[in-house]
């Protein structure tokens, strides 16, 4: 896995009015902290936050506050509900032999059989909850559907074993399936309908009768 080198700046003054205040010069408040340990602000270029947040992979970061760097990774983001920016972010410090729970990314690959059948992907699971030391984090998990066929699916206990972490969650749950196609009903019998002209000669017999 790849690190991205994240430069920060140390956040002295708290509260609203000042993260309010580096939002609108392009900074991201944020808040590095760990297990027994003292929890740090910071304030991070927003654009440099791109490669880590936009990504279909997991990275861990090299977070650069004054003379430091801590390895770290991403746990938390907010953003802004109406623009839809980055508002914050919480970081989790790395430590070596102490295993972590953190969500990566599935990749699909392959060109299924029965996609070229007419079928349909359906991703379901576009993260998966692991544990894993954090020299072992993947970037993602690659789930292949070459061999998938209509109306067949992958669940979590048919992904390939591992040694590098483990999977959390129900074992039966799906991850991708291939559905069949959505169609409309052509063949249907058309439902009949009795005519105005119909209509006028039932009426004309029964006056006729009379």
């Amino acid at each position: 896995m790849s690190d991205i080198l994240l430069k920060a700046e140390p956040r002295t003054a708290l509260g609203g009015a000042t993260a309010k205040t580096l939002r609108a010069s392009g900074r991201v408040p944020g808040v590095l902290y760990g297990h027994g340990e003292a929890s740090t602000a910071f304030h991070v270029k927003e654009l440099d936050l791109r490669p880590l947040i936009f990504t279909q992979e997991t990275h861990v970061v090299k977070l650069a506050l004054g003379a430091d760097e801590t390895r770290c990774i991403l746990r938390a983001v907010q953003f802004d509900p109406i623009t839809d920016r980055v508002n914050h972010i919480d970081l989790l410090i790395l430590h070596a032999g102490e295993k972590i729970t953190i969500d990566v990314p599935v990749i699909i690959t392959g060109s299924s059989v029965g996609v070229r059948d007419g079928g349909i992907v359906d991703h379901v699971m576009h993260k998966l909850t692991i544990e894993v030391l954090p020299d072992h984090i993947p970037e993602s998990i690659l789930v292949d559907i070459s061999d998938l066929k209509i109306s067949q699916s992958i669940h979590i206990k048919q992904l390939p074993a591992t040694d590098k972490y483990s999977i959390l969650g129900d074992e039966n749950a799906v991850i991708v399936a291939v559905v069949p196609p959505k169609t409309t009903d052509d063949t249907a019998t058309p439902v009949t309908e009795i005519t105005e002209p119909e209509q006028i000669q039932a009426k004309g017999k029964k006056e006729e009768e009379a």
